[in-house]
């Protein structure tokens, strides 16, 4: 009989006497990497195509305003589709919690958006399935493994979700490490 080894953390938590550092990388799937990729390949030979029509007059004057909507469109999806293949291949989630802030960063290299949330008014830090709602933009971004997560926490009157990357017993040690640094429980931080 062949024993499965147990498979090492991908996450790295990094505890200082000033913060506390965890840093998730995007679950990687290959197939969305190849399939996007190969989408990416076709979208910009369009996008080439297209912009070169309007820049010589080509375009047909009945369609000219179909084009021209067609291609706002189509770029706008390029650059989504560039940035979800980017995410694939180079992102990761980093939570930062230094004093009293509780930042989470989704990034790309030394690229990325922050948000920013108040130690003080975090409740209930929990691991919890995601749930999809295919009416919300932040589950379809799911879908890329760009939003949601199996972590939540509630701040104020929303529940916040991070850790899309993570399964369930990397988020456990996740929310352990939080919680032992900074008492997060039953809905009230100490």
């Amino acid at each position: 009989m062949v024993k499965t080894r147990p498979t090492d953390s991908r996450i790295t938590i990094t505890d200082t006497a000033q913060e506390l550092y965890i840093v998730m990388p995007c679950r990687r799937s290959w197939l969305v990497i190849c399939l996007l990729g190969f989408w990416i390949c076709g979208w910009a030979v369009a996008e080439v195509m297209v912009a070169i029509q309007f820049l010589n007059g080509d375009a047909p004057p009945e369609g000219e305003f179909f084009m021209l909507a067609w291609f706002g469109v189509w770029t706008v999806s390029g650059v989504l589709a560039i940035y979800a293949w980017l995410w694939q291949v180079f992102g990761k989630e980093i939570v930062t919690m230094r004093g009293q802030t509780f930042k989470i960063r989704h990034g790309i290299g030394r690229f990325g958006f922050d948000k920013k949330y108040d130690l003080l008014q975090m409740r209930n830090l929990r691991v919890g399935p995601a749930g999809f709602n295919p009416l919300e933009i932040s589950s379809i971004l799911q879908l890329w493994g760009i939003g949601g997560g199996v972590i939540a926490f509630d701040h104020g009157t929303k529940t916040y979700r991070f850790g899309a990357g993570l399964d369930e017993a990397e988020a456990k040690q996740t929310v352990a490490a939080i919680k032992q640094r900074y008492r997060i429980q039953d809905g009230a931080t100490t």
